[in-house]
């Protein structure tokens, strides 16, 4: 750490909707400056960072080397993942960056791998007691047909989507029957028949389809944070208003079970850091578990305004540094977010 500076790499992501959020959250701490990565040499986030970098994808062998050999020369102190993607050889190679004095906010790898998997994350929670919607994993159509017959039978729609994957890409909405189109509305997701989904579908899937019921009540987003050895620190906040996938309005609730919940199942998974878990009620208004998202989500940043900066949370702790947390948050809270423009 270079004497009264503190400099935080983004990797990957300066281009995704939330990084703006999370720049001005670490930037409350004038000590930060912040480096930040993309695929994209054009990225918005470029022009909200103190040095940009263009990235390999994170699935390439030489990215976590890449990464290191820019922190070396930002003199990089901590690395905050922001996609899912790059969470995995992030994490092998913590050590790595530990032996240079670079601190990586990430999960160990078993944590990872059962968070970042829907499939086995539905199976892992339910076994432990946690309500998940009613569902399993399919592999190809053949198993897609049968299980979606089968739940038909008792309920009105399905909803699908990969076990691995971000935000809303490859999802879909299946119902019982046809349902009317209503002009006046603003587009959403299409429910549609299962012999309309069949013929979209190919015979085997890239990546299995978890397939489940479709839940009909409210959705939640509990941003949590866990250090070892602290207490858990669990915000639930009401997606009121999503944009493709993104929440963009919504109320900080102080919801006693979904805090319960939410810690019950980050303990059992052995994560670190700041996590997202997505939870929707059902008919009758019980929270069931959708998923994990194990690094910091876009939206997490709405947070400051209820007392908590999580971002810069991270980074404090990664260094070992004493953070005095609030003593009570802005419940009750309402939020909404828009876009900003930004020139290159």
């Amino acid at each position: 750490m270079v004497e009264g500076r503190i400099s935080v790499f983004i990797p990957s992501g300066s281009g995704a909707p939330g990084f703006a959020g999370i720049a001005a959250c670490l930037r409350e701490d004038p000590r930060i400056r912040l480096v930040s990565g993309d695929m994209n040499a054009d990225a918005y986030g470029k022009s909200l960072s103190e040095a940009f970098y263009l990235m390999p994808p994170s699935n390439d062998s030489s990215y976590a080397e890449r990464v290191l050999e820019i922190s070396k020369t930002e003199g990089i102190d901590v690395i905050l993942p922001i996609t899912t993607s790059e969470l995995i050889v992030l994490s092998e190679k913590s050590d790595v960056f530990a032996q240079q004095g670079i601190q990586v906010v990430v999960s160990q790898f078993k944590g990872l791998i059962l968070s970042n998997d829907k499939g086995s994350l539905h199976n892992w929670a339910k076994s432990i007691g946690i309500a998940v919607p009613d569902g399993m994993v399919c592999s190809d159509k053949r198993e897609f047909k049968e299980n979606s017959v089968r739940l038909l039978l008792e309920h009105s729609r399905l909803f699908f989507k990969p076990v691995r994957g971000n935000g809303s890409r490859g999802i879909g909405l299946i119902s019982r029957e046809i349902e009317p189109v209503r002009a006046s509305h603003k587009p959403e997701l299409m429910p549609l028949l299962l012999s309309e989904w069949l013929e979209r579908l190919p015979e085997i899937f890239d990546v299995p389809l978890l397939l489940t019921e479709y839940l009909p009540g409210r959705e939640y987003s509990v941003d949590a944070f866990i250090w070892d050895g602290n207490e858990t620190i669990a915000v639930p906040r009401t997606r009121d208003k999503m944009v493709s996938g993104i929440s963009v309005s919504g109320v900080f609730e102080f919801n006693e079970t979904l805090i319960t919940e939410t810690k019950k199942l980050l303990d059992s998974l052995n994560l670190r850091g700041p996590i997202g878990v997505q939870w929707r009620n059902n008919a009758e208004g019980i929270p069931h578990l959708l998923e994990i998202n194990p690094r910091l989500q876009g939206t997490t940043s709405t947070l400051r305004h209820a007392g908590l900066n999580i971002p810069l949370l991270a980074v404090y702790k990664a260094l070992g540094m004493t953070v005095k947390l609030p003593a009570e948050l802005n419940w009750n809270r309402a939020f909404t977010r828009y876009w900003q423009d930004v020139f290159l």
